[in-house]
């Protein structure tokens, strides 16, 4: 036994002619207010209030911005401009304990031995304005060439890539 499936169940159905009944009454009521006000108010702000009821209706009823009919556009800018912007976070305060905090501390490692020997050389090497001699600093930027080299993309960026022989 075969069961049709209904398709395009996301499609309202044309009532109005080439319209749904939801652009139908969109259309109508501004032009039902736009009639009113005929008798309401003056001829040239009549023509300026009717103008922008129609588009209004009109915008309502056929325009879509990313798939999403105007309607709710307009709804999302206005919620969004209507709450408060501002987020706030507030983390909550772990309780340690006096033991917790004492293996916390930073202990004695061989690392920070050898980074403040590292920066008590480099400071050194600043205060008596001793540098390499020249000769050493060629050999090690010579060994950095070797390594790497600049190419030129088809971008026409300059990068530098590792280099690879395979001999």
């Amino acid at each position: 036994m075969q069961f049709q499936v209904p398709q395009f169940i996301e499609t309202e159905d044309k009532i109005v002619g080439p319209m749904t009944l939801r652009q139908f009454l969109y259309i109508g009521s501004a032009a039902g207010i736009g009639f009113l006000l005929f008798f309401i108010v003056e001829l040239w702000l009549w023509f300026l209030i009717t103008a922008a009821l129609i588009a209004l209706g009109v915008a309502l009823a056929f325009v879509k911005v990313n798939g999403r009919s105007f309607l709710e556009v307009v709804t999302s800018a206005l919620r969004f401009y209507w709450r408060p912007q501002i987020f706030v976070w507030k983390p909550k305060k772990e309780q340690r304990s006096p033991q917790e905090e004492v293996k916390a501390r930073p202990s004695f490692s061989l690392e920070s031995l050898a980074q403040g020997m590292a920066l008590k050389k480099t400071w050194q090497k600043l205060q008596t304005a001793k540098d390499e001699p020249r000769e050493e600093k060629e050999k090690k930027t010579k060994k950095v060439r070797e390594r790497y080299q600049i190419f030129e993309k088809l971008t026409g960026e300059r990068q530098a890539a590792r280099r690879v022989d395979y001999r």
